[in-house]
């Protein structure tokens, strides 16, 4: 599993990295309903702003300048809460596998040894994110408590989590809480990140009803 869950966590390092997008007025109230590459449906206040291509592929290229490293994904969709400073954050990724990893091999995974998935997914991480931190360090922003692991299901699949919090990058005295949700889908993986300020109540909301609104094909 461990071959498996590096091929999984590829392009690990970037995830924790904030949505830069520019302040945009308000428009409506209400939730609209996106669908990312018809693999990834979610839903989102109308009143959000979503980052157009040209801000998603800024935001990819400072992350590999602010870490060292190059990835191999820019985000198919990047939106936030409004007004800027963001309380709550989404981003939707599509990244290829190679080897491929169907739903089904995860289930036989965690149905055969699960504590072995999740061993070997800790120990993934253990490994490749002093890298990611020591970057962001550089920025100010630095890891709060210890990550976790975890296989749930997310929108109708399974999926590989990492949960972390780190200082917020608007105000160093408060905490955003990161879940990564590595979803395979054969050929590519559906990464999902979602970000929130854990203080914030409003925040918390948009985030646990954004998270069930998610559906994954």
């Amino acid at each position: 599993m461990m071959n498996r869950a590096r091929s999984t966590f590829a392009a690990l390092y970037l995830c924790l990295l904030a949505v830069v997008a520019l302040p945009v007025a308000a428009q409506t109230t209400g939730h609209t309903k996106l669908n990312v590459k018809g693999r990834v449906q979610l839903e989102i206040p109308s009143d959000w702003t979503i980052s157009d291509a040209e801000q998603r592929k800024r935001v990819k290229e400072f992350g590999e300048k602010l870490v060292g490293i190059p990835t191999q994904h820019t985000a198919s969709l990047a939106a936030q809460s409004y007004p800027a400073p963001s309380r709550t954050m989404v981003r939707v990724s599509f990244i290829p596998m190679e080897p491929p990893i169907t739903q089904a091999d995860v289930r036989q995974e965690v149905q055969a040894n699960k504590q072995q998935v999740l061993k070997d997914l800790a120990d993934t991480w253990r490994e490749e994110a002093p890298t990611m931190w020591a970057g962001l360090a550089k920025n100010g922003v630095k890891e709060v408590g210890r990550a976790s692991v975890a296989v749930e299901p997310l929108g109708g699949q399974l999926a590989l989590i990492i949960r972390y919090a780190r200082t917020s990058t608007a105000n160093p005295a408060e905490t955003m809480r990161v879940t990564q949700y590595h979803v395979p889908l054969g050929a590519e993986k559906a990464l999902i990140t979602l970000s929130y300020i854990e203080s914030d109540p409003q925040a918390t909301a948009a985030h646990n009803r954004l998270k069930n609104s998610i559906v994954i094909r």
